[in-house]
């Protein structure tokens, strides 16, 4: 399943601010990001409040132009802008477009005051301005940061660039509503304010903008000059070409569609709130400071998605997640336009940013993950420019839709009624759509997902249990084999019995995997060889046993029960018992620790039999043929201590143990393991064959 990497570890980070120069810019940053969420909200805030006196219908379309000249210049006018952009002056580019936007927005105050006629139609131009203002100064940032930070931490710099251009919203949002709450007492200290916190947060606004170009003119800039590879990467991005050249260069990949349409539905939804949201907590008698909590919760939301993203339900399929973390979203809209509760609107409004940044943060990682590289741009091309065209559509067309609505009151039924203002109309609408889309979204992203669970409901149980639902279906299939070991000393003849019983149990119709502890899986085989090569005598004891353990662990996992899943039986050669032998008698280590590695090892399992062939070390080591490895070629006391720790377990468990002696011809020996084998063994014919066939398996007796 795909996940997505978190935002950069906080060492990371402090080993980018510890940069001097960067640290300036990204205090620079983080001050113009600041001032821009602030125009927003105060613009929308001021053309709501130059509107009051008029009609519902024109305070919505003040709000729809104040929100299409704050988003739309970036979309519509970036590729004109961008072309004359790169062959500016950086330093001065930023210097100059930081003054230029704070003496426009501090402008807007003072001509409400000078020219109350003219206050809304100079909000409007100020703020196109102000936006156009920034297309120059945008290229001129990306474009210093690499010449302030070491090639290896760009990756590290640019995320911190998008924390203060995001993570700035939600400290405007929630100073606004600051200055909102206090509005009374600013007026009393400032009567000549009309609107006092909206006022206070343009000067505010224009105070960081100033100080934010202080700092970027002490920056050391190299100069500049203007060379093909001296230009800004997006200085030719138009955002309808990228949609249309990303379509078409990915093809109608079901994967790509499913994220694309889920994620412009989560953007189109963040939309619809700084559209409408002014207007709707108006409504809820809320005004200003109402507005300010209700982006707070929508950016605090988004960026907690966004963090937690990668480690919420990791057992989850990350294409399910993004279905329904759109839904949530979606949902959350649409009860945020039902609901006449500033309260209840602000929780779900955060709980819509939580849907779409777990939805953003799942899909972009599904793309880089399961796209083919060559696709894989052109993929976040057309994701991207569809997130900003939707956002974009979204913001403006909801004040405008809103305010053709109208507010009605519908009647409940004696003195009850339900006030349906335009606002909760669009919102309402909005979600429906939004819920449809989600639905889109997750059929196609799962159209051929390969790692899909059983079910949505079962998958989604399992991982809020924090495990796979591969792994939950496993532990619920019983296990229907016959696990039996063979242990003893160097050559007590296990090979031979597991050879020996392994053609008598496939005679007899019986599915056998006959195996060896270690080297029975890819890793056991590299583990055999570093355990058994005489040349690794550094390996200290407690290493030992832990590679054992490994060995064991994918052992068991990857052979031992999923053939005991299917009914077969398992006849191992070594098994925990020799850990505890060799590693812990042997070795003189506590046994009861190997006891407990060894258990958590191999997931408890038990032998159903363990048949130990005992015999003398100096008799098992005089049969083995061939240069001793590093195990054999140990001392006999060793060897000793490993038989008395065999026989010592085998007392302890007598009922699963059967004991005997190695020197008894080897017929003999194998008769006596069949013996006591065939009550543990499965029916080598599954019920439903014996019900169609009427014929019921036997095990012959050996001759």
């Amino acid at each position: 399943m795909s996940r997505s990497a978190p935002l950069g570890a906080p060492a990371e980070a402090q080993n980018v601010l510890a940069i001097p120069p960067f640290r300036r810019l990204w205090i620079s940053l983080s001050l113009s990001s600041l001032g821009d969420w602030l125009s927003l909200m105060a613009l929308v805030s001021l053309a709501a409040i130059f509107t009051a006196d008029s009609s519902t219908l024109v305070q919505y379309l003040a709000v729809t132009g104040v929100v299409a000249v704050k988003l739309a210049p970036s979309v519509l006018l970036s590729p004109l802008v961008g072309a004359v952009a790169d062959r500016l002056d950086r330093r001065w580019a930023m210097v100059g477009g930081d003054v230029l936007r704070g003496l426009l927005y501090a402008s807007i105050p003072v001509v409400g005051l000078l020219f109350p006629g003219f206050a809304l139609e100079w909000l409007l131009i100020a703020g196109l301005l102000a936006e156009i203002v920034e297309l120059f100064w945008t290229p001129a940032r990306d474009a210093t940061i690499p010449s302030l930070v070491p090639k290896r931490m760009l990756g590290q710099a640019d995320k911190l660039t998008l924390l203060a251009t995001y993570g700035a919203a939600p400290v405007a949002a929630l100073l606004f509503a600051a200055l909102a709450s206090v509005s009374n007492l600013l007026g009393a200290l400032v009567p000549s304010m009309a609107n006092p916190e909206a006022d206070v947060a343009l000067y505010l606004n224009a105070l960081t903008f100033f100080v934010a170009a202080i700092v970027v003119a002490g920056l050391p800039l190299p100069k500049h000059t203007v060379s093909k590879t001296s230009l800004s990467p997006n200085r030719d991005a138009n955002t309808l070409r990228a949609v249309l050249a990303g379509r078409a260069a990915v093809g109608s990949g079901s994967l790509v569609r499913g994220v694309v349409v889920g994620l412009a539905a989560t953007a189109a939804a963040g939309g619809l709130v700084l559209g409408a949201g002014r207007p709707h907590v108006e409504n809820l008698g809320a005004g200003n400071a109402g507005f300010g909590v209700l982006v707070a919760a929508l950016f605090l939301g988004l960026g907690l998605g966004l963090v937690s993203g990668p480690r919420v339900l990791k057992q989850f399929s990350r294409r399910r997640l993004l279905g329904l973390a759109v839904v949530l979203s979606a949902l959350a809209l649409l009860f945020t336009g039902a609901i006449a509760d500033m309260v209840l609107s602000a929780v779900l409004v955060l709980v819509l940013g939580l849907g779409a940044g777990l939805a953003w943060v799942t899909g972009t990682s599904l793309i880089s993950i399961e796209v083919e590289e060559d696709q894989r741009d052109a993929a976040f091309a057309l994701l991207h420019g569809t997130g900003r065209l939707a956002l974009l559509l979204g913001a403006v067309l909801a004040p405008l839709a809103a305010g053709f609505a109208g507010d009605h009151e519908i009647p409940l039924g004696g003195p009850l009624s339900y006030d349906l203002h335009g606002s909760g109309l669009v919102l309402m609408v909005g979600g429906l759509f939004a819920v449809i889309a989600a639905v889109v979204a997750y059929q196609q992203v799962n159209r051929d997902d390969p790692e899909a669970g059983p079910g949505l409901l079962p998958e989604l149980f399992a991982a809020l249990r924090g495990v796979s639902p591969q792994a939950e279906e496993e532990e619920d299939t019983p296990l229907t084999g016959a696990f039996i070991v063979l242990e003893g000393g160097e050559g007590a003849g296990k090979s031979t019995q597991v050879r020996e019983l392994t053609v008598w149990l496939r005679d007899q119709g019986f599915e056998v995997v006959g195996t060896r502890q270690p080297g029975a899986t890819k890793l056991g085989m590299r583990l055999r060889g570093i355990l058994l090569d005489r040349e690794n005598s550094h390996i200290t004891h407690r290493a030992e046993v832990l590679l054992y353990a490994a060995d064991k662990a994918d052992h068991v996992e990857q052979e031992i029960l999923p053939a005991l899943r299917r009914g077969a039986v398992v006849i191992s050669d070594r098994y925990v018992d020799s850990l505890l032998a060799y590693q812990g008698a042997g070795r003189d280590l506590a046994v009861e620790d190997v006891k407990e590695i060894s258990s958590w090892a191999t997931q408890n399992l038990v032998p159903d039999l363990t048949v130990l062939l005992d015999v003398r070390p100096e008799d098992g080591l005089s049969r083995l043929g061939g240069p001793a490895d590093r195990i054999e070629s140990e001392s006999v006391e060793f060897h000793t201590r490993v038989r008395k720790g065999f026989r010592a377990l085998a007392e302890e468990n007598p009922d699963r143990y059967l004991v005997l002696d190695a020197r008894e011809p080897q017929e003999k020996i194998t008769r006596e393991i069949q013996r006591r084998m065939r009550p543990l063994l499965p029916d080598p014919i599954d019920s439903s064959s014996e019900a169609v066939t009427g014929m019921i398996p036997v095990i012959r007796p050996e001759q």
